[in-house]
């Protein structure tokens, strides 16, 4: 079974997985107190963002697995490729913790804290348009590869009943049908806040649970969900070959 559209990670997983991820923020904001829920979920040090950083950890080892693979099948483009993913997933999870600040607590340096709006030792923070550069262009362009290329085609192949030739690249790189609903809800997990702000000027409880945290967390499972399909097309593809020799 080599076909792109196969759905080869459970469905708890892909399905049930992000849904509860997602709207568990505000079961949990209406359940919880606010100094419990600032505590357990907005802190720095909290489930949301500890479990950024972790799932981030967890694509940055399965990206490298992915390039070494790549590597020894001699297919420079795709080794390119899932280096660039893993690299992607160091940089996201090394700043989303200021490169273990959050953790062990240093100071920023006086020099650093001029250049960073939070005074944290991490890029994405910067002033000016170098935060801009580093923060909301890699942030809007995986919001629109998750919304195209994770949600709307994976979809429209399985409509149209077409699929990528097994074993070429983009049978390798591209999202299927595992990245269907965190390619929705990652990408649009900030719209209500956006919409109560825009209608209102203010989130109402049990809205306002930290959406751009949130947001980070569903891209840091949209990550984690693609590389585990592409190490289970991995193991499909060695499985028939193994067969067929």
């Amino acid at each position: 079974m080599n076909n792109s559209n196969a759905t080869l990670l459970p469905r708890w997983l892909w399905l049930a997985v992000p849904v509860v991820v997602y709207f568990g923020h505000y079961v949990a904001r209406a359940v919880f107190s606010n100094p419990v829920y600032d505590t357990w979920f907005r802190h720095e040090s909290g489930v949301t963002e500890t479990a950024t950083v972790a799932l981030l950890a967890l694509s940055l080892v399965a990206g490298l697995y992915v390039t070494r693979w790549a590597w020894r099948q001699g297919d420079r483009a795709l080794t390119v490729f899932f280096a660039i993913f893993a690299l992607g997933c160091l940089y996201f999870g090394g700043e989303e913790a200021s490169w273990g600040q959050h953790w062990f607590g240093w100071a920023t340096p006086e020099e650093w804290r001029a250049l960073n709006n939070q005074a944290e030792t991490n890029l994405h923070n910067s002033n000016a348009l170098a935060g801009s550069l580093l923060d909301q262009l890699p942030r809007n362009l995986m919001t629109v590869g998750m919304l195209i290329g994770g949600a709307i085609l994976p979809l429209v192949r399985r409509v149209r009943g077409t699929a990528y030739a097994p074993g070429s690249f983009r049978y390798w790189i591209m999202p299927g049908i595992a990245c269907v609903a965190i390619g929705f809800i990652a990408p649009l997990s900030s719209v209500p806040e956006k919409i109560f702000e825009a209608v209102f000027g203010d989130v109402p409880f049990p809205f306002d649970i930290d959406a751009g945290e949130v947001k980070e967390l569903m891209f840091a499972l949209f990550l984690a969900l693609y590389i585990a399909e592409v190490i289970a097309r991995i193991r499909v593809w060695q499985k028939s070959s193994s067969q067929r020799h």
